[in-house]
């Protein structure tokens, strides 16, 4: 689909989401029912703001969904429960999905999913390296966002390698891979939409930790980030 071009940098560059983020778009379900396929607890379903996520410190394992018209989307700070296999196959069931994760600790990812089949998966930032049923579904989408499908960074070219790998330095971003994500579904993830109420859940599994252990998870973490901003500060001065 046709879409403006549209500056993804306030997500892409870490600004608003951090360095590790999963944006997940899945067609025709609801906020609630997104979230009961992501995994979360019934009893842990209810409105918040992102703003109230990241003050709270409830990330990684609370999710936030929103609308965007005929999709929803879901929201992981520091996580990526969304691009699960299991999760995967349960949020695409009888419909489709988009996924876009970047994590600067391990390896970005987009995938392309429709009814519990992963079509195409592969590393934003190498995307000559595809898999799934059929890896080569997007070339047409990901040529028209500035994604050279034989783009390969950091594999040093040869004779024998340089007309099979696009191995140049204009490596693609992460902001291009939501580009490819707007272009599929037609619809733009904006600020208005991160700022606004919306519907959340907590992953099962740590929805049903005794809230004493939870507690005191938090606080540790608290307690943890507390430490390195103060080590930050006190090597500035």
């Amino acid at each position: 689909m046709e879409i403006p071009r549209v500056d993804f940098s306030w997500i892409a560059s870490g600004w608003e989401l951090g360095d590790i983020w999963c944006l997940t778009f899945v067609r025709g379900l609801d906020e609630a029912e997104a979230l009961r396929r992501m995994g979360v607890a019934e009893e842990s379903i209810r409105p918040l703001t992102y703003r109230e996520l990241a003050d709270e410190g409830l990330f990684p394992h609370t999710v936030l969904a929103g609308r965007l018209e005929g999709w929803v989307v879901l929201i992981e700070r520091n996580g990526s429960q969304a691009t699960e296999p299991d999760t995967i196959r349960a949020l695409s069931a009888k419909t489709e999905l988009i996924s876009v994760l970047r994590h600067d600790y391990a390896t970005d990812l987009f995938v392309y999913a429709i009814d519990g089949d992963r079509l195409t998966s592969f590393d934003p930032r190498k995307p000559a390296w595809r898999y799934g049923s059929d890896p080569d579904r997007l070339l047409d989408a990901m040529e028209a966002v500035g994604i050279h499908p034989n783009h390969l960074s950091g594999v040093h070219a040869t004779p024998e390698t340089d007309d099979e790998w696009d191995t140049g330095p204009q490596a693609p971003t992460m902001s291009e891979a939501l580009m490819l994500a707007a272009r599929i579904t037609g619809v733009l993830m904006s600020q208005e939409v991160l700022n606004a109420v919306l519907l959340s859940g907590v992953i099962a599994h740590e929805a049903e930790a005794p809230s004493g252990e939870a507690a005191g998870q938090r606080e540790a973490t608290s307690l943890r980030t507390s430490d390195l901003f103060a080590a930050i500060r006190q090597a500035d001065l």
